[in-house]
């Protein structure tokens, strides 16, 4: 089975709204058909509807029309929200089954020590998880340590409990991408692809890590998609994006989308050659 590409809400996170709320607050933002769309123009697999838009203030009509949207475009949903909240994750879990999404991405952005409220609140849905056979995919961030989430999932033992791997967010930790992906990656469900590079600043005092399209900075993508092929080949692989701002927000918008197509383009020759590797 050939590796699964999509894009998401992170990848136009100026578009969506998820970036710069304050900025792009009077421009009209990305609906979910628009994702669904953009990944049908791309040739990717996967949409991944992410924070924004918000999901759970969609009708249930609202969602079935939705479903059939992609599904006539041939296009997988998957879904994601924030927090650890049994009640929120449960209705994540059914707007998945409405939607026909395999995976609900999380992100614990308040996350108490050691992740122990976490892996409590995880254990009180796991087993709903598990029965619909839908993953629950939690993204590493720099608010706590890639030890203690593995750690938590180690402890959960759950198989449809697992990692959203972005192969840079733990930067802001001071983690390595290397150590955080050697001890993630045999619980990742999805990838998140963000390529960064590092810029000394202008006095030689420190660093700046600024966002790239795919393959153009410091990430070895073929490495991390080779890796995760043998660990899981079903995982799903999702770019993401840290476009900076360009003098305007339309400007910005413009700039991302261009980073977009150049990336996937790059991700899929990047598969290609996976693929023929192994072939």
């Amino acid at each position: 089975m050939s590796m699964r590409l999509g894009i998401g809400s992170y990848t136009y996170g100026w578009a969506s709204g998820t970036y710069g709320w304050q900025m792009s607050r009077d421009i009209e933002h990305l609906s979910a058909a628009d994702l669904i769309d953009r990944a049908a123009r791309l040739g990717v697999e996967i949409a991944q509807v992410c924070v924004r838009p918000s999901l759970h203030e969609m009708s249930s009509e609202h969602l079935a029309r939705l479903r059939r949207y992609a599904e006539e475009r041939d296009i997988q949903l998957e879904i994601g929200t924030t927090g650890s909240d049994p009640d929120n994750l449960l209705a994540y879990l059914e707007i998945a089954g409405t939607l026909g999404a395999t995976l609900v991405r999380t992100i614990f952005t308040d996350a108490s020590p050691g992740l122990e409220r976490e892996r409590d609140r995880l254990a009180q849905i796991a087993p709903a998880y598990e029965r619909e056979q839908i993953h629950l995919a939690i993204e590493n961030h720099e608010m706590y340590g890639y030890r203690d989430l593995a750690d938590t999932l180690a402890q959960l033992s759950c198989p449809y409990i697992g990692v959203c791997l972005d192969t840079v967010n733990s930067l802001g930790r001071g983690e390595g991408v290397e150590e955080v992906t050697a001890a993630l990656l045999p619980f990742t469900a999805c990838l998140h692809v963000k390529d960064y590079t590092v810029i000394r600043g202008d006095t030689d005092m420190g660093f700046t890590i600024v966002g790239t399209p795919a393959g153009d900075g410091k990430l070895d993508v073929p490495d991390q998609l080779a890796r995760l092929r043998e660990v899981n080949p079903q995982a799903s692989v999702i770019l993401e994006q840290w476009t900076p701002f360009a003098e305007s927000i339309e400007h910005t918008i413009e700039l991302q989308e261009r980073w977009a197509e150049q990336s996937i383009a790059y991700l899929k020759q990047v598969r290609a050659r996976l693929h023929s590797q192994r072939s």
